[in-house]
């Protein structure tokens, strides 16, 4: 029962109090109570001070509830269907834009899919870093990424608040558990967390809701009425807010709808909540990339200009706009329902966004391609894999591959300069690619703590194993300039063999790169690792005989046996790495990728 309180208030207590304990779940018997004579300031000064101090807390204690589980159900939402699909986001990619149209739609199509325009745009720089997407192409996913995220706000006003929820939240919840608790594969475990997700998103709508209809009745929102210019001001900053707090547009888009839905705000302040909450993923998206890769930064900065400017101009014309909306949704004979306003509002908003975009696109990308380019010309850092990307595994594992290509063309570039030049790498250099090796190490181990399927887990397991290779590699780098000294003690005799085998095995390495770079499934000719092994004999050989004949001091014959073999060492950790490389780009879950361009 209700606590006591005035007899004038005593029968809106009773209804208010059966809908916040859970007897009443509809909404529009919750409207029902707002009635003029409970809403003046006589009859809310006359009700008990107890029962208005347990409506403060049940309103807080459901909202805060409600959006725990939203944001948790969205959560897991995404997370389950990232790894449910498994490498089909990337195929689909790779074959649905080739022009900027396709692009477009792949990107809303898929973002409508995943609910997470995040994963699609991972994905996008995943690509752009790979060489299958330009940046034109890649732009217009994101473009149509945005207009797929607006999906979101047609879930929660048409299932969320028209539906019976519990007769849909609770059983995928249910459900989604058991398959998530007993599915022996990943990908089944995935998709049982992403159906309980969505359960738990619907069920906080549902508490969201109960906490909104009675808002009006503890808090004073005539600010936020949207009728002025301060209050589309505030409720344009409160988006933002809770966007950029929150770390999610769908979440501070649940509120707005959530509270437009029960007539707590009206529809011009949730559409100004709507573009703010559009700003304020430039947010987020902007504190992800800070030490991210360069394409990850292009990309960020360009959804923030593209979010800017549809706020900018969007806000200027929000009254026609709103009012275009409205006769929109009429002439399509949808329904009335505020939320179903703001929905429609939201995606009309993003393709007003697209056809801003059209002109000033082109420039866009010119524009973006000069930005951030000292990054890329830095060996230490990482220039394919951060934190963003390592959410994806499939992808995680490309940019793996793509990072040990690249250090791979560096060594390959430091003993072509050695072999033919004489010139030893620098200490700086070395250092360098070790402490990309390290990054890569560390970022490998950082994916792995998901689960993961078999394959990709095994894949990674290959890349540590490769990654011990190119270290080897660079620990006997060194003994190429030894190696090429020695030489200059010799007779022309004795250097005439020691440099057949030097070329040989610069012959292997050039072979073994340039196979690497051009994605050949076809192994390399086994005729440059005959020479190369048959030559380390033949002048290991010759070095011990020329030792014995004492035509050579025994000090140097010990010296060069050494870095002979130290030499063959180094060739041959990295022919191993290449071919290591090499194997895993051909069965990469994106299949063959377009050569690293230094």
């Amino acid at each position: 029962m209700p606590p006591p309180g005035n007899t004038d208030c005593q029968e809106a207590e009773l209804r208010l109090f059966r809908v916040y304990s859970g007897e009443v779940q509809d909404v529009e018997y919750a409207r029902a109570i707002k009635r003029p004579e409970f809403k003046t300031s006589t009859l809310r000064t006359n009700c008990s001070k107890e029962w208005l101090g347990m409506l403060s807390w049940s309103t807080v204690a459901g909202f805060s509830g409600g959006l725990g589980l939203f944001l948790l159900g969205m959560w897991l939402l995404t997370e389950g269907l990232k790894l449910a699909g498994g490498s089909a986001l990337s195929q689909i990619l790779a074959r649905w834009t080739t022009t900027r149209l396709r692009s477009f739609f792949s990107g809303f199509s898929l973002t409508a899919v995943v609910q997470s325009s995040s994963a699609v745009t991972v994905a996008v720089i995943g690509f752009i870093n790979a060489g299958l997407l330009d940046m034109s192409r890649s732009l217009w996913v994101v473009f149509g990424s945005n207009v797929g995220t607006t999906m979101t706000a047609w879930i929660v006003a048409i299932i969320g608040f028209k539906f019976k929820v519990d007769a849909f939240a609770l059983p995928a919840i249910g459900v989604g558990a058991l398959l998530h608790l007993f599915s022996a594969g990943v990908r089944f475990r995935s998709a049982g967390g992403a159906l309980a997700g969505f359960g738990l998103l619907l069920l906080g709508l549902q508490i969201l809701q109960g906490a909104f209809s009675s808002l009006e009745h503890t808090v004073d929102l005539s600010a936020f009425s949207g009728r002025d210019a301060a209050s589309i001001v505030l409720m344009l900053v409160l988006g933002l807010l809770l966007t950029a707090v929150m770390q999610s547009s769908s979440a501070a888009m649940a509120i707005v709808l959530t509270a437009v839905s029960t007539e707590t705000v009206t529809l011009a302040a949730g559409a100004a909540a709507v573009i703010g909450a559009n700003i304020g993923t430039t947010v987020t998206a902007l504190l992800a990339v800070l030490k991210a890769t360069a394409n990850a930064r292009r990309v960020a900065v360009a959804h923030m200009l593209f979010n800017i400017i549809t706020a900018t101009v969007a806000l200027i014309v929000l009254a026609p706009f709103i009012g275009a909306v409205a006769w929109l949704q009429q002439a399509m004979k949808m329904d009335p329902n505020p939320a179903v306003s703001l929905a429609l509002f939201h995606t009309a908003f993003n393709l007003l966004g697209v056809a801003l975009m059209v002109p000033l696109e082109p420039a866009m990308t010119v524009r973006l391609k000069r930005l951030f380019t000292q990054s890329e010309t830095q060996t230490a850092r990482l220039r394919y894999l951060d934190n963003n990307i390592l959410g994806v595994p499939d992808l995680a594992l490309n940019a793996t591959l793509l990072e040990q290509q690249r250090v791979l063309e560096e060594i390959a570039g430091l003993i072509e300069q050695l072999l033919r030049s004489s010139t030893p790498p620098s200490e700086t250099r070395t250092e360098d690619l070790r402490t990309a090796l390290s990054e890569i190490n560390a970022a490998i181990v950082q994916c792995s703590q998901q689960p993961l399927p078999g394959e990709i887990a095994d894949a990674f397991r290959d890349a540590i194993e490769t990654n011990l290779h190119i270290s080897n590699c660079l620990d006997n780098l060194h003994t190429g300039g030894k190696l090429i000294g020695l030489s200059r003690d010799l007779s022309p005799e004795q250097q005439h063999g020691l440099n057949a085998f030097i070329q040989q095995a610069l012959n292997l390495v050039t072979q073994h790169r340039t196979a690497m770079a051009s994605r050949n499934d076809a192994p390399p000719d086994s005729g440059p690792r005959a020479d190369f092994e048959r030559g380390y004999r033949e002048t290991r050989l010759f070095a011990v005989t020329e030792g014995q004949q004492q035509h050579i001091k025994p000090h140097t014959m010990e010296i060069l046996l050494r870095e002979l073999g130290a030499f063959r060492r180094m060739v041959r950790q990295y022919v191993k790495a290449c071919q290591t490389v090499a194997a895993a780009q051909a069965t990469a879950p994106t299949g063959k990728t377009p050569a690293v361009t230094q």
